[in-house]
């Protein structure tokens, strides 16, 4: 436990940011309905934006984080890359066990054209696998593994913001309610720094081993 409180004092800013997005995020579900929240945060719909978050949304794709595993390989980061596609992996794996448990509709199965008349040609929105949002959970693992290893803490923020404008394409694009959002930010973001802290942990276990072999 003081292992991840070490870790999350290493970067206020970033926490304390996330903190208050999902706080945010959780009060607004306590008090607002799923509709009604979704009608809210797509009040403006332009030619513009829908063609931004239709190319925006890419970032959670899964192919995104497993390109960003290749660059760092071929960077020779390979610690980075390491930690990058066994967030990805992780996070991926709860979010699909999730997503078959909840079996929770997507919004078009269940508001109509009549009712919100923005759903954007060509995205799949109906189906029952919207909770939790799979983009949301990916680009939010990416996002802390990326925030945790950076020096620059500037980085960390752009990060978290490009995680977050991600996070809300998917409602924008009407693909998920902003609970799906908010439970794929909070996987993701637990999954990153599991993972982080785990992998670095084996990493110092490791050289702990071969510097007592060397001394043999």
């Amino acid at each position: 436990m003081k292992g991840f409180i070490r870790i999350c004092k290493a970067d206020p800013v970033f926490w304390s940011v996330l903190l208050i997005v999902l706080t945010i995020s959780g009060i607004s579900l306590s008090i607002f309905s799923s509709r009604a929240i979704f009608f809210g945060l797509n009040s403006i719909h332009t030619l513009y934006l829908d063609t931004f978050f239709q190319n925006y949304t890419l970032l959670g794709d899964g192919v995104f984080s497993i390109a960003i595993f290749l660059i760092l390989l071929l960077a020779e980061r390979s610690a980075l890359a390491m930690q990058v596609i066994t967030a990805y992996l992780f996070s991926g794996i709860v979010s699909q066990i999730l997503k078959r448990a909840f079996h929770a509709p997507r919004p078009h199965a269940i508001i109509s054209n009549a009712e919100y008349p923005w759903f954007v040609e060509g995205i799949t929105n109906t189906g029952m696998t919207s909770f939790p949002s799979g983009h949301t959970t990916s680009v939010f693992a990416l996002a802390t593994i990326l925030a945790l290893n950076t020096t620059d803490k500037r980085f960390s923020l752009i990060y978290l913001v490009t995680a977050i404008i991600t996070g809300y394409s998917r409602i924008y694009l009407g693909q998920h309610f902003l609970a799906d959002v908010t439970a794929g930010a909070l996987i993701g973001t637990l999954s990153g720094l599991l993972v982080y802290w785990y992998l670095r942990q084996v990493k110092v276990e490791w050289v702990s081993v071969r510097k007592e072999s060397y001394s043999i």
